[in-house]
């Protein structure tokens, strides 16, 4: 079992990583002209360029409410950069697609997430990229939702 100042460690530094990166991204793209969007935002473009684009799902794996997804999405559908779509699967549900509209946006965010990578690698090594990315692509589980048992005082 690992020690309570390590696991702090583990997550304090997982923070500060999507910090960097959210923080390194949103800068770029201001520079450039083009759409900041805010953290929740993000984190749901995220779960939809992954393939979740039913509100429902997304909020399930966000563990948010619909309401709040509609409400993350609602600047991004005014200005075309995404979609609320009938959902070819199901009638009687809608997804979110990306607006052709903002193809160019997406490209161009893409492009400095890649160039975000390859700084990081000059600071942190290529070998630590490779180690980083194996820990965090690898199918971490089922959330843990129940808690360890309590140590006797």
């Amino acid at each position: 079992m690992l020690k309570v100042d390590t696991s702090m460690e583990i997550f304090a530094g997982l923070v500060a990583a999507v910090d960097w990166y959210d923080n390194s991204l949103q800068s770029l793209l201001a520079s450039r002209g083009l759409r900041v969007v805010n953290r929740g935002q993000a984190m749901m473009l995220v779960h939809i360029a992954k393939g979740t684009t039913r509100p429902s799902d997304i909020a399930r794996e966000m563990r948010t409410t619909r309401q709040n997804i509609h409400a993350m999405a609602k600047g991004l559908v005014e200005d075309k950069y995404l979609h609320l779509i009938q959902d070819p699967a199901d009638g009687r549900s809608r997804q979110y697609a990306f607006g052709v509209e903002a193809a160019a946006q997406r490209k161009k965010t893409l492009e400095i997430l890649n160039y975000l990578n390859h700084r990081l690698a000059d600071r942190i090594g290529k070998d630590t990229i490779k180690d980083l990315s194996r820990g965090l692509l690898v199918d971490w589980g089922a959330l843990i939702e129940e808690a360890p048992p309590m140590a006797a005082k």
